[in-house]
């Protein structure tokens, strides 16, 4: 159990670097991680450097969270917050996972772009993991 929380952490901060690399203009990865209309290469959204830099801080802050949930940064104690946030953030990713219904998640309606098949076989998956991980940091 503990080990499937540690591994979710890691791929928090992996995901915030990776967010940090984007927001000062790094371009690995890019096309296939953004929604895109099924007529048109371009991105439906388009977020800047402040709002990447914000995701990015929310990984972090997602990979802090499940470690002061399972005890291993002993800063921190675990404490009714933390188990309220795990919660949150267990059905946060599961929401992602479920999708808006055009773009995203696993009943989108636009299936045939770069990022919506990238978004069922790798993204949408991931959420589910996440929200998995949250929820056992949640009971811990």
């Amino acid at each position: 159990m503990k080990i499937i929380i540690e591994i979710t952490s890691l791929l928090f901060i992996f995901i915030g670097i990776l967010h940090v690399f984007w927001a000062f203009g790094g371009n690995w990865g890019i096309h296939a991680v953004l929604p895109t209309s099924e007529d048109s290469k371009l991105a439906v959204l388009r977020p800047g450097m402040l709002g990447t830099l914000f995701v990015a801080l929310l990984c972090f802050f997602a990979s802090v969270l499940l470690l002061v949930q399972i005890d291993l940064f002993t800063v921190i104690k675990p404490s009714p917050l933390t188990k309220w946030l795990c919660i949150a953030g267990g059905i946060v990713f599961l929401l992602r996972a479920i999708g808006e219904g055009k773009y995203v998640g696993f009943f989108k309606k636009v299936k045939h772009t770069r990022f919506a098949k990238q978004d069922t076989a790798f993204y949408s998956p991931l959420c589910v993991w996440m929200s998995f991980a949250f929820l056992l940091a949640s009971f811990t």
